[in-house]
């Protein structure tokens, strides 16, 4: 299983500027012992959660703003970044040099060993608290095969997954599914749609969704865009729609079956 190229290749940008619509706070459940904080945002009376999880920069300023519009589309969303990289994101010096990249991913990023699962849950109960009443998981990079595992868990709290420019995905990383899917790859990303064709026929109550952004690069959603752009802004954009949509769809299934 192989990283998308342009994953070990493209930094973050510097110069991309944000101001946080929602805060940052403790997660009530502590994660093997240790406290772990969450970036909140969206309207606090919307009952449908997401859980996001972000690139292997971290809280970056187009991250948390791409995250951001998402909490406001479509109706709105409880929206909640919990911390999966405590001691921060991926070194810049790190870029370039596919061994270290993906040592550094093995480190802190394994789905079993820095308790991916936990994390995600950790933030689900917390929201759950807040009123909301459905879950879903939106995911940038490697942050899309993590929500993809979660939503491959028996008994799993979340009712649909997926994201931009996913990393690591393929017939077999996604065999086991419980939920529709909804993939945005680039440019830089294999072809995803047999993957989506196949999801397609486990009768979900919601169709899983795929559009390919073939004007963007690898990351542009996340630590790598630099929505100053007019074109990543638009597509951006467009992302955003697309994703909340799809959660809106995902919640209102859910809420004519209750």
């Amino acid at each position: 299983m192989s990283l998308v190229a342009a994953c070990c290749n493209t930094p973050a940008v510097e110069n991309a500027h944000w101001h946080d619509k929602g805060e940052f706070v403790t997660l009530s459940t502590e994660i093997a012992g240790q406290k772990r904080k969450t970036y909140l945002t969206g309207p606090k009376d919307s009952k449908r959660g997401i859980v996001a999880i972000y690139d292997i920069f971290s809280y970056h300023p187009t991250t948390n703003q791409f995250f951001d519009r998402i909490a406001e589309s479509h109706g709105g969303f409880q929206l909640s970044v919990p911390e999966f990289f405590p001691e921060g994101g991926i070194p810049p010096e790190y870029m370039g040099e596919g061994s270290k990249v993906m040592g550094w991913i093995g480190q802190y990023g394994d789905y079993q060993k820095n308790h991916i699962l936990q994390v995600a849950l950790a933030a689900v109960e917390d929201l759950r608290k807040a009123g909301c009443t459905s879950f879903s998981l939106v995911g940038q990079c490697w942050g899309v095969l993590m929500a993809v595992k979660i939503v491959s868990e028996e008994g799993t709290p979340f009712l649909s997954a997926g994201g931009p420019h996913p990393s690591f995905i393929s017939l077999e990383t996604t065999k086991d599914v419980k939920t529709p899917l909804i993939f945005l790859p680039s440019k830089d990303e294999a072809d995803l749609v047999p993957v989506i064709e196949r999801i397609n026929t486990k009768g979900f109550p919601v169709e899983s969704v795929h559009q390919r952004f073939d004007n963007m690069h690898h990351g542009w959603t996340g630590g790598r865009g630099d929505w100053t752009n007019a074109e990543q802004f638009k597509a951006g954009l467009e992302a955003v729609d697309l994703l909340g949509a799809f959660y809106a769809k995902v919640a209102a299934a859910n809420d004519s079956k209750l």
